[in-house]
């Protein structure tokens, strides 16, 4: 039976399989990590993710021109949904291998008071991810078998550098960059020192509270004095 058009997943589908629906779900898996990212950076405004995404920012530039430079076509048949011609190596694996090794490193060494239990869980997740994303780019006729095993490696490689970059030469210059003028406009922050954001901003909204609460209650005091 022919494929049909998917939901808003832009990808075409066996209307009777529902692991071609599953594998159509989680090829919108880097749109939702980019929307996450971003919304991240406008309610935490760390840096560090505004460092990683404009990593993935870059790894898109490099996909680009590795897409220009290599010009290898899609597969024969590939579904023509406004997707560019060249297939070489595939960005959706490019995307995934990118996010499996920055976010596997900030697991590692910037996320702490947190059991290395949940650190391996997260991490098995992202790879099972990274992996039914890069499968399902083959499965539904996108691309080629080498050209996701290339974006995937371009991609893990790629990752693995921006972060050993941000390491040695963008990260120790965070807190001088909270510092100036624009970052405090903009609230931007480096929470590398603590141990636990959510439990650090809970504290802080906590003793907020309780002080208002006794500032509340010492006015009917002094009205009464």
């Amino acid at each position: 039976r022919p494929r049909e058009p998917f939901g808003m997943f832009l990808v075409l589908v066996d209307p009777d399989s529902k692991f071609e629906k599953l594998l159509g779900i989680a090829s919108i898996a880097p749109y939702f990590i980019m929307c996450s990212l971003t919304t991240l950076i406008v309610r935490s405004r760390e840096l560090v993710v505004c460092a990683w995404l404009g990593g993935h920012l870059l790894n898109e530039v490099l996909n680009f021109l590795l897409k220009r430079l290599l010009r290898e076509n899609r597969p024969e048949g590939a579904p023509a949904v406004g997707f560019d011609v060249h297939g070489m190596p595939s960005a959706h694996s490019q995307f995934m291998g990118f996010y499996l090794s920055f976010s596997s490193c900030v697991l590692a060494y910037r996320v702490r008071n947190c059991s290395m239990i949940w650190k391996v869980g997260a991490a098995s997740f992202n790879l099972v991810l990274s992996v039914s994303v890069a499968y399902g780019r083959v499965r539904l006729g996108f691309h080629t078998p080498a050209q996701v095993v290339v974006g995937l490696a371009v991609g893990f490689c790629a990752g693995l550098a921006h972060y050993a970059a941000c390491g040695k030469y963008l990260f120790p210059l965070f807190p001088a960059i909270s510092t100036w003028r624009l970052s405090k406009l903009l609230l931007l922050k480096d929470g590398a020192h603590v141990d636990n954001v959510l439990q650090f901003e809970y504290d802080a909204y906590q003793a907020s509270g309780d002080a208002q609460s006794e500032s509340q209650e010492s006015v009917p005091k002094t009205a009464a004095a």
